[in-house]
C-alpha cells in the first residue's frame, strides 16, 4: 500500500474515524444499558421480574463481545489482506494461468468469496451453538447448520455467478455505458429475486403450509381486503426448528406476495396480537414504503455505479494498493470494482443514521396504519412487549446509539407514539 496515495489516505482516515464512533457508541450504550440494569420499566411491570432483566442485559453483553471480537477480527484480516499485497499478487496468478476474462473473474471473486466463508464459519457456530444456545433460542442441530451452509453457498455461487457474468459482459463490452447497463440489469435482477424467493429459495431452508386457524385466517383475509391488498396465501413457517424468536414478515411482488407467519409467533401471541403485527407490515405496503426504497436504492445504486465509472480508469486506485505502475487497467477494470467496494464500505458507516432515519419514520407510519385498521394501540404495543421480552432485546438503548442503528423506533418511544393515538383518538396527527 502507498501510504501517499489520495484513495489510501481516504480509505485509512474514514476505517479510523468509523472504528473510533462504532467503539464509542458500544460503550455509550454499554453504559446506559448498565446503568438501568436493576430498574424494571413500568410499560413492563408484569411481565418481567429483576431476573429476566439481568438476562436481558446478559444477552446483550454476550453480543456486544461477539460483534466486537468479529468485527475487529474482519479488520485485521482485510488490513493484512490489503498490506502484504494478496490482492495483486492473487490477480496476477490467475493473470497468467486464464485467458479467459470470465474464468478470471469469477475466480478473482470467488477466492476472495471463500476467504469469507473460512472466517466465518467459527463465528457462526459460535453465536449459534454457544450464544443462541445459552439463552435457549438456538434449536439447530448440526446436521441442519451444515445442510444450511452448503445450501447457502451453492446458492450465492448461482446467484454470483449470474451477476458477475453479466458485469463481465457489460464492462468489456460497452465502455462508456456499461454502468448504465449494469444498473439496469441490478434493478432487473432484483425485481425477479422479488418473485423467485418466497416460491423457490425460501423453501429449500424451510417448509411453508397453508395457515390451518381457519378463524385467524379469514380474520386476515377481512384485514387485507379493509385495506385493498391481494395476497397469494398465508402460510405458516416452521422456524422453531432453527430458533425460538419469532416474527411475521410480508414477501415478494405481484402475485407472489404472500404473508408469512413464524410457528413460535402464532404460539405466543394472540389472534388480536398477531393481526396488528400483520396491519403493521400491511402498512408498508399501503405506505408505499416498499417502493419508495425501491426508488431511493435504485437512484443511490445507479449514482455509485457511475462513481465507479468515473474512478474505475485511474491509476493511483491500483498503484495505491500494490498493483505496479505499469497495470494493464483495460484488462482488469473488475480489479477496480473490487476495490472499490473496499473503499466504499468505511465511508457506507456515515450515511447509516440516514437510511435509519427514513426506516424509523416508515415504522411510525406503519404503526399509525395498524392502529388505524385494528381501532386500538393495545394489540399492536402487546405484541410488541412480547416480542422485546421473548428476544430478550435490549429495552434500554442509548438515544445516540438508536439514533444511529436504529432501523425501528426504541420499544418505549413506540409504545409513547401508539399512546398518544389512542388518546388523541379523532383527531388528525
Amino acid at each position: 500500500m502507498q501510504f501517499n496515495n489520495i484513495f489510501i489516505i481516504i480509505f485509512l482516515i474514514f476505517l479510523f474515524l468509523s472504528i473510533t464512533i462504532k467503539i464509542t457508541l458500544d460503550i455509550i450504550n454499554y453504559r446506559h444499558r448498565k446503568k438501568n440494569l436493576n430498574k424494571i420499566p413500568e410499560e413492563l411491570k408484569g411481565m418481567i421480574n429483576e431476573e429476566k432483566l439481568l438476562q436481558i442485559n446478559r444477552y446483550s453483553n454476550a453480543k456486544l463481545i461477539y460483534s466486537l471480537v468479529e468485527y475487529f477480527f474482519e479488520k485485521i484480516v482485510l488490513l493484512i489482506i490489503l498490506f502484504s499485497g494478496l490482492i495483486p499478487y492473487y490477480y496476477n496468478i490467475l493473470n497468467n494461468n486464464f485467458n479467459n476474462i470470465y474464468i478470471l473473474i469469477l475466480l478473482f471473486f470467488g477466492g476472495f468469496y471463500l476467504i469469507d466463508i473460512i472466517m466465518d464459519i467459527p463465528f457462526s457456530l459460535y453465536f449459534d451453538f454457544v450464544i443462541e444456545k445459552k439463552f435457549n433460542f438456538n434449536k439447530m442441530t448440526f446436521k441442519i447448520w451444515i445442510g444450511d451452509l452448503i445450501k447457502k453457498i451453492i446458492l450465492t455461487v448461482i446467484i454470483g455467478s449470474i451477476i458477475l457474468i453479466a458485469l463481465t459482459f457489460f464492462l468489456y463490452s460497452y465502455e462508456k455505458i456499461w454502468w448504465i447497463l449494469l444498473w439496469a440489469f441490478f434493478f432487473s435482477f432484483s425485481m425477479i429475486m422479488q418473485i423467485i424467493y418466497p416460491t423457490i429459495i425460501a423453501p429449500i431452508f424451510n417448509k411453508f403450509k397453508t395457515l390451518e386457524n381457519k378463524e385467524l385466517k379469514q380474520k386476515i383475509e377481512l384485514l387485507l381486503k379493509d385495506s385493498g391488498l391481494k395476497l397469494n396465501g398465508i402460510f405458516e413457517m416452521d422456524a422453531s426448528k432453527r430458533s425460538t424468536h419469532s416474527n411475521a414478515y410480508f414477501t415478494g411482488i405481484g402475485k407472489s406476495k404472500r404473508i408469512v407467519l413464524y410457528d413460535s409467533l402464532l404460539k405466543n401471541h394472540t389472534e388480536d396480537e398477531i393481526l396488528a403485527i400483520l396491519a403493521h407490515e400491511i402498512g408498508h405496503y399501503v405506505k408505499k414504503h416498499v417502493l419508495k426504497n425501491l426508488i431511493s436504492t435504485s437512484i443511490v445504486s445507479l449514482l455509485l455505479l457511475f462513481i465507479c465509472f468515473y474512478l474505475i480508469n485511474n491509476i493511483k486506485l491500483y498503484t495505491g494498493f500494490g498493483f505496479v505502475n505499469n497495470f494493464n487497467i483495460n484488462e482488469a477494470k473488475f480489479v477496480g470494482l473490487y476495490l472499490l467496494t473496499i473503499l466504499a464500505a468505511p465511508i457506507a458507516f456515515f450515511f447509516s443514521p440516514i437510511t435509519s432515519a427514513f426506516s424509523r419514520k416508515h415504522e411510525r407510519e406503519a404503526d399509525k396504519f395498524s392502529y388505524e385498521k385494528i381501532k386500538s394501540a393495545e394489540p399492536l404495543i402487546n405484541s410488541l412487549k412480547k416480542l422485546n421480552v421473548d428476544n430478550l432485546s435490549n429495552i434500554y438503548p442509548a438515544d445516540i446509539y438508536s439514533w444511529f442503528y436504529y432501523s425501528h423506533p426504541p420499544l418505549f418511544k413506540r409504545i409513547k407514539y401508539l399512546k398518544s393515538l389512542e388518546k388523541n383518538k379523532g383527531k388528525t396527527k
